[in-house]
């Protein structure tokens, strides 16, 4: 035998260990199980490196990373502990019929989610990447402390540059900037865009980046966009750094629909504590940073900010007086189901409605269930996808799963563009607005970051994004699905096999 034929057969050998693994030890659910030996089956041994690089099951969960996470959630630990003793009085008491109705769903996220409810919020919302870029720039050439910000993208494009270039202009007047980019995700984004952030002082680091001493971190990524300003004002939400999100790539045909939030209040700190946890985790040099939780100039105790003068804003104006609830979830936790976990709570206290936008859709079994189990009840289920997609694949693998839930009374409808907000909205209640797709990816693998609120007014105007979205919109028939060849059913179904991958 020949030392390639023994290295073949040592490379099969492993492959038939690995789906023996799969089959009787494997913990995830069976489709992702399935999926793994399938893709094992055709391509033996390169399944094997994929299934090391891409499972979920190879997390080196750094202690550096578990010291941070530790810190900063002993630091509102107290803050839970004493509103879960107190959230059935404060249920009780009267003052809210919306935390009356969906304490269950309070308690689960200050239990799995570790998020303390934090009131006297100040919200508001950008539908476009222009008006977020517009009023984010000018926000933070007010900065007098500091400026957070985390991205999973941003692009050397006019819109890169552009808040590169104010960002180095307030390091230079002795502002703190500290910016996280996720390597992964600005892959293609050039060091040099951030030269002259670095020679004004700025600090700038990658989060999770790639090497050959860790080729395991390649499938975990930071996934949030976080920015905090002063420790005073937060945005947060889908958008990304580049030009598609504020529609001036002209390369593109199809308008790019987004959701974005603006807040000031005491849920700012929240914001400002993952920022931390991913920078310390991501750095260094700044070693120190978390050792004496809280720092106090990070944590201001004043709610508000600067007032609103010449800071430009969506027309809607604000909703005032809004409690929430900040959740992360990511590998870093054996329990990384959190924000998905309470999603599907929200889905199944609904009793009118569920509204949903996604730019993916390749949802889980505990989700579809959910969904289904809510269209078979009478509530009216209604998601919004793109009619434009920017990754042709993710579309080929949705298309099963809309015609699954349609046959079972869900609605869906196609956005005339591209739609990239995530949102979830509960009987024009309570609603959800982050970082997180409705996918396996987001709900399993990346670092993601969403806001839980609790509001009747608030809830409104997102029932109203929604319906204003799906006028832009035209719904799914029964006919599409019919009049499809074989050929485009058969792609369709071959690209559902890998849904849990993607």
């Amino acid at each position: 035998m020949t030392v390639y034929h023994a290295i073949l057969l040592a490379g099969y050998a492993l492959n038939a260990l690995m789906i023996i693994f799969l089959l009787f030890f494997e913990e995830n659910n069976s489709v992702h199980r399935f999926t793994w030996i399938l893709l094992l089956g055709f391509l033996p041994l390169v399944g094997v490196l994929c299934y090391i690089l891409f499972s979920g099951n190879f997390f080196t969960r750094t202690k550096r990373m578990l010291r941070a996470n530790q810190k900063a959630n002993n630091h509102f630990a107290k803050t839970i502990e004493t509103q879960e003793r107190n959230l059935d009085t404060i249920m009780q008491s009267g003052r809210s019929e919306v935390l009356e109705d969906y304490g269950s769903l309070i308690r689960m996220n200050m239990r799995y989610g570790r998020s303390p409810l934090l009131s006297k919020n100040s919200v508001r919302l950008f539908r476009t990447g222009e008006e977020k870029f517009q009023a984010l720039f000018a926000e933070i050439q007010r900065a007098k402390e500091s400026v957070h910000l985390s991205y999973f993208i941003i692009n050397n494009d006019e819109t890169g540059k552009e808040l590169i270039r104010i960002l180095a202009r307030k390091a230079s007047e002795g502002v703190t900037v500290r910016f996280l980019y996720d390597h992964v995700g600005s892959l293609f984004t050039s060091r040099k865009l951030f030269k002259p952030l670095i020679r004004a002082g700025g600090k700038v680091s990658r989060f999770f980046p790639l090497s050959l001493i860790n080729p395991f971190s390649i499938n975990y990524r930071n996934h949030r966009k976080i920015v905090v300003i002063d420790g005073m004002c937060g945005y947060f939400g889908g958008m990304n750094v580049g030009d598609e999100y504020a529609n001036r790539n002209y390369a593109r045909n199809y308008f790019w629909r987004d959701l974005h939030v603006r807040i000031t209040g005491p849920a700012v700190r929240m914001l400002q504590k993952q920022f931390l946890v991913d920078w310390y985790t991501s750095t260094i040099d700044e070693s120190s940073l978390l050792e004496k939780l809280p720092i106090e100039s990070f944590f201001p105790e004043s709610a508000g900010h600067l007032t609103n003068e010449e800071v430009p804003f969506p027309p809607d104006g604000e909703t005032r007086n809004v409690a929430m609830q900040v959740v992360t979830a990511g590998p870093d936790d054996n329990r990384n189901d959190e924000i998905r976990d309470a999603m599907i709570h929200m889905i199944t206290r609904a009793k009118k409605s569920v509204y949903i936008e996604s730019p993916y859709f390749t949802p889980d079994e505990s989700f579809r269930m959910a969904l289904k189990i809510a269209a078979l009840s009478g509530i009216d289920v209604q998601i919004i996808v793109p009619g434009q997609w920017d990754k042709w694949y993710c579309r080929l693998a949705a298309m099963p799963y809309v015609s699954e839930l349609m046959s079972y009374g869900v609605r869906f409808w196609f956005y005339n563009g591209f739609i990239h907000s995530k949102m979830l909205v509960i009987d024009n209640i309570i609603s959800t607005i982050g970082s997180t797709n409705m996918d396996t990816r987001s709900f399993s693998l990346h670092f993601e970051l969403n806001a839980f609120f609790y509001s009747d007014e608030f809830g409104q105007r997102c029932g109203r994004i929604f319906m204003e979205n799906r006028a832009e919109s035209r719904e799914v028939t029964e006919d599409f699905f019919r009049s499809a060849s074989i050929f485009r059913k058969g792609l369709w179904n071959f690209f559902k096999l890998f849904a849990p991958l993607m």
